[in-house]
């Protein structure tokens, strides 16, 4: 069985930009497993950091679970990223080692959002460093990631080098979005994303939904 690491700056940036590929991975028999970088805990004015926390955590795990996601991990990271440290590279690696996955989905290079643009950097040279025997301060037996794909969330893809017919899931991938009740209860997101999707769709297939990712790495897909 094939494995697929998923990891998002938010908890809700996986569902956003490859829910539909996660249900449609999952449904083929392939293991999805979801890493969530920060606790999210700037996502809400009315909401105490705090509090914000535990419900975003709450919301990531009942969306995983409902796209029938087992494992996911929290690096338990503050939201409003201006960098990452060591040992934060370090847990990566060591998740990267433990769940040994041919492919690992995470943001585009090309997205603005700061959180996302760090947590790309991380995730590529977590990769490379978890691939090597050289690098002992993570625990571990070195591992090869195959795959390597961006996924868009902040802002549209302008150059993507594949894509993932997702018709029959994408209202499984809605329906988990819906689950992060503290994002859209100002602003309901979720339909723009659909017509995101079916934008994509109609100009790769002509019709459907679909998702886009920029290859960094592939190998077989």
């Amino acid at each position: 069985m094939k494995t697929n690491l998923f990891i998002g700056a938010h908890p809700d940036d996986i569902e956003f930009g490859c829910g539909g590929t996660v249900a449609k991975l999952i449904d083929q028999g392939q293991k999805c497993v979801f890493i969530v970088a920060t606790k999210g805990d700037q996502g809400s004015v009315k909401i105490s950091r705090e509090e914000l926390a535990k419900i975003r955590k709450e919301e990531a795990i009942a969306s995983a679970q409902y796209l029938g996601v087992k494992d996911i991990e929290f690096l338990e990271l503050d939201d409003g990223l201006t960098a990452y440290s060591f040992q934060d590279k370090i847990k990566l690696i060591e998740l990267i080692r433990k769940y040994k996955p041919y492919s690992v989905f995470t943001h585009s290079q090309f997205d603005h959002h700061p959180d996302h643009q760090i947590i790309h950097e991380m995730t590529v040279t977590s990769i490379k460093s978890a691939a090597g025997p050289w690098f002992k301060e993570a625990k571990g037996e070195p591992h090869y990631v195959s795959n390597i794909l961006g996924y868009e969330v902040w802002n549209p893809i302008n150059e993507y080098q594949t894509a993932v017919d997702i018709t029959e899931n994408i209202d499984k991938k809605i329906a988990a979005l819906d689950l992060h009740k503290s994002q859209i209860e100002d602003y309901p997101y979720t339909d723009a994303i659909k017509g995101l999707a079916h934008y994509r769709g109609a100009m790769i297939n002509g019709k459907g939904c679909a998702e886009v990712f920029e290859v960094l790495r592939l190998k077989t897909f």
